[in-house]
């Protein structure tokens, strides 16, 4: 029982839950995610299709077993802390006690003549606190036995915090997909729109197109303002790509874009409805249900291909054009592309195009738990610092029956290289002597 409980909470064990978690991530990424059972089938096979929907790859990252071995792997961090932190708090409270005689290594590293070197030994490899020890075996300033001094201690501690910076990021990251709510609102400038069950406003100031002087687009730039309809307090700002907009604790991120027109419908000469559509999407007749107009594509700069089909020159507005399809009863009864003042007319209706503009969309997120993931790494961090570059450092200085003094040295981590130090500084000190 002890033996299995140790290796629950033992770094193998934490190293394999992570290579399978791994795997599973290389698998959510080659196989695509959220398709139907008849997609999978049609693009492997429907044994590999019934393989997939049986262990969940179709959703791997929420799928119950992906679920519960991340509750593992969290439970064996939280273990491997909890059962090293007593053990590590003993170690760090021995090495501050003034009685605590750490074991000197079995051979020296070099000699050095006279206790006055000594103590420039330990100033230059930068050692402040030193102590010596009585026959007693107690630090006391002023006598002459050994002498001992540690530094870095705190760099003991960066693989606990590593597991402790893991865990919080894992928690960070779990709650935050508990709690976190998305949502995607797209207009064009003037427009209001509702969020969060109505509890925000999301007013669209502006949107702009930056283009370079070869025409490609350099950055999409929105002016948003958010309304607190409960409260009546607003805020406002621009949200560009890769720049979100911070308000009411939601990040607005400029996702998209695309282009709207309005379309004007007339009756034996009279208008009768005006709407603004956004490509892709569709309006019916007030006054004739059945009858269905859908802005399929716009074209700000149009020019038909090779093959006669429409496309754009580039994207500035110099010869605008609207692709429709208009519907009757479900059936296509026509599809072209208007430019200049073209317009659509069946029987008594007439269908007209104008005022092309860019819409703006705009994805709101919302997740409490970002500043929780973001500590797990600002403290992953601090270990990684703590672990690679401070490290614990120990040296003594023990008198010899000759009256030199043989200097032992230590260091947990990297101490190839701290060995290589004080040896080059004991030599130094002895081709002085000689000299």
């Amino acid at each position: 029982m002890k033996k299995t409980f140790h290796f629950f909470f033992s770094m193998k064990f934490a190293i394999g839950i992570l290579i399978v978690l791994a795997a599973a991530c290389i698998v959510g990424s080659v196989i695509p995610q959220g398709e139907t059972m008849l997609w999978y089938a049609q693009t492997y096979s429907e044994r590999m299709a019934g393989a997939v929907m049986l262990f969940g790859l179709n959703d791997i990252f929420h799928s119950l077993w992906f679920v519960i071995l991340t509750i593992i792997l969290c439970l064996n961090l939280l273990g491997c802390n909890l059962v090293h932190l007593p053990s590590l708090w003993k170690r760090t409270r021995n090495f501050m006690d003034p009685s605590y005689i750490p074991e000197v290594p079995a051979e020296p590293i070099g000699r050095m003549e006279g206790e006055e070197k000594v103590h420039a030994l330990f100033s230059t490899l930068h050692f402040r606190k030193i102590h010596k020890f009585s026959e007693e075996g107690i630090r006391q300033a002023g006598q002459s036995e050994t002498i001992y001094s540690l530094r870095n201690l705190c760099g003991i501690w960066g693989a606990w915090l590593t597991h402790l910076g893991m865990l919080i990021i894992i928690a960070g990251f779990a709650l935050g997909q508990m709690t976190k709510s998305e949502e995607t609102v797209y207009g064009v400038p003037g427009q209001t729109k509702a969020f969060e069950e109505g509890r925000y406003e999301l007013a669209i100031d502006d949107f702009e197109t930056i283009l370079r002087e070869d025409d490609t687009v350099e950055q999409y730039t929105a002016s948003l303002s958010v309304t607190d309809t409960k409260t009546g307090q607003s805020g406002s700002g621009e949200a560009s790509v890769n720049h979100p907009l911070s308000l009411f604790g939601y990040k607005l991120y400029q996702n998209s874009t695309g282009y709207a027109a309005t379309l004007h419908v007339e009756k034996a000469g009279e208008e009768i409805q005006t709407t603004l559509l956004c490509a892709g999407e569709y309006t019916v007749v007030e006054d004739l249900p059945d009858l269905v107009i859908t802005l399929a594509a716009f074209y700000p700069d149009y020019v038909p291909d090779a093959s006669g089909k429409p496309m754009t020159a580039s994207p500035r507005m110099d010869n605008p054009a609207y692709l429709y399809r208009l519907y009757y009863q479900e059936r296509v009864l026509g599809m072209n592309v208007l430019t200049g003042d073209e317009v659509i007319t069946v029987e008594d209706y007439t269908f007209r195009f104008s005022d092309p503009q860019q819409y703006t969309l705009i994805q709101i997120k919302r997740d409490p738990f970002t500043w929780l993931a973001g500590l797990g790494g600002l403290i992953i961090l601090l270990a990684l610092l703590l672990a690679f570059y401070v490290r614990m450092e120990e040296l003594w200085a023990v008198p010899d029956s000759d009256g030199s003094w043989k200097i032992y040295a230590r260091s947990r981590k990297g101490g190839a290289e701290y060995l290589e130090r004080v040896k080059e500084r004991c030599k130094d000190s002895a081709d002085a002597h000689q000299t």
